[in-house]
């Protein structure tokens, strides 16, 4: 029988061990942490779960709960590195500069030559000046790009100096392509600065270009089928010395190499077949449309 003190003295058997409730709220705010409470459920997660081991320890055995206090503590410590790695890989991001290539740069309007006055209008005499105003040209080509040929507008007529680089292009295997430009045209400037690219050069192994001032020969090229509205233009020619197909600067995006060189390999292997400016060949003389 139990004595007179009984268990008012403490000598009776302990009550049942309870978990502590603030271990429970550590593991809470530790699972929360990873889907609403990031970061501050994580430190929340820590903060609880050592209050926790704090009462268990000064509870006397009363209170249990140390593995839920460890966990809350685990998952806190986890969360709150995710959430500081994240945060730092975002701030890189944020910041970090822009590379120069990356830079995308508005696109210059193509260029649209200026008709020709015809050749039987009435000319106005000429006023001398002291200091005569020189004509613009065309921009100076870089050395060693190539086969390319300039048509003279001063002597035989475009035809006849096609023929002859038909001739020259048939026995030396290459194929004959007009490249028209026009006089102050930073786009047409930008092609031929490209020219001299070994991915250009790629392009255009076994090519002969002739360049052309769509200015000086504007009746001629309407002519040939030529289209002469859009600089700097490609007309791949026929053996007769006819637009077969065309493209214009506006096909790529910045006048460089690497937006250059990959078209024009395929316009000139006739495989480039999606476009941003569709051309159809005009009907030439005694032909009817499908």
């Amino acid at each position: 029988m139990p004595g007179p003190y009984g268990e008012a003295d403490g000598w009776g058997e302990p009550g049942p061990l309870r978990t502590s409730g603030t271990a429970s709220w550590a593991v809470a705010a530790g699972v929360l942490s990873y889907f609403c409470l990031f970061g501050f459920g994580g430190a929340l997660a820590i903060t609880l779960g050592w209050v926790a081991h704090q009462e268990i320890e000064r509870s006397g055995g009363r209170l249990g709960g140390k593995s839920l206090a460890n966990a809350g503590i685990g998952l806190g410590i986890v969360n709150l590195v995710f959430t500081v790695v994240g945060v730092a890989a975002l701030v890189a991001f944020a910041v970090r500069p822009e590379p120069p290539s990356a830079a995308v740069t508005p696109r210059p309007p193509a260029f649209t030559a200026a008709p020709r006055v015809a050749s039987n209008a009435p000319r106005l005499p000429a006023v001398a000046s002291a200091a005569p105003a020189l004509e613009p040209s065309l921009p100076v080509l870089p050395p060693q790009i190539g086969k390319i040929a300039e048509a003279s507008p001063g002597g035989d007529t475009l035809a006849v100096q096609l023929k002859a680089q038909l001739e020259a292009s048939s026995k030396a295997g290459e194929r004959l392509v007009l490249w028209t430009v026009t006089t102050e045209c930073e786009p047409c400037e930008a092609v031929g600065g490209a020219l001299s690219d070994a991915r250009m050069q790629r392009a255009l192994s076994k090519v002969r270009l002739i360049r052309a001032d769509v200015a000086s020969f504007q009746r001629e090229l309407r002519l040939l089928g030529v289209p002469s509205e859009q600089v700097p233009g490609f007309t791949l020619l026929d053996t007769r010395g006819r637009a077969l197909d065309y493209i214009h600067g506006n096909e790529w995006d910045a006048d460089i190499p690497a937006n250059i060189a990959p078209i024009l390999d395929k316009f000139l292997r006739r495989s480039l077949t999606e476009r941003r400016h569709p051309w159809a060949r005009p009907l030439r003389e005694g032909e009817t449309p499908l």
